[in-house]
């Protein structure tokens, strides 16, 4: 298949395929949370005096990770079967 010939919504459904392959998806869960911590960080660090800004992203992302853990716990307790 040429992909000059494909109609945009099957170019998109292609791309989504893509993504929902296990190791892309795990690539774009880290890089959406490392872009989630840029939007958390300078406001945890504008919010505190005393943190500097590496410690704003530490907490930062120790937070998503948390966010995270919950998230996988209560999936893994709702749907025991799966894993």
């Amino acid at each position: 298949m040429n992909r000059f010939t494909l109609h945009p919504l099957e170019i998109c459904n292609d791309c989504l395929g893509r993504l929902l392959q296990r190791r892309t998806r795990i690539a774009l869960g880290l890089f959406l949370a490392l872009c989630l911590n840029l939007a958390i960080a300078p406001a945890l660090y504008a919010a505190t005096d005393n943190f500097s800004r590496g410690n704003a992203y530490a907490l930062g992302l120790l937070g998503l990770v948390v966010v995270g853990l919950a998230a996988y716990l209560t999936t893994v307790i709702l749907k025991p079967e799966k894993f």
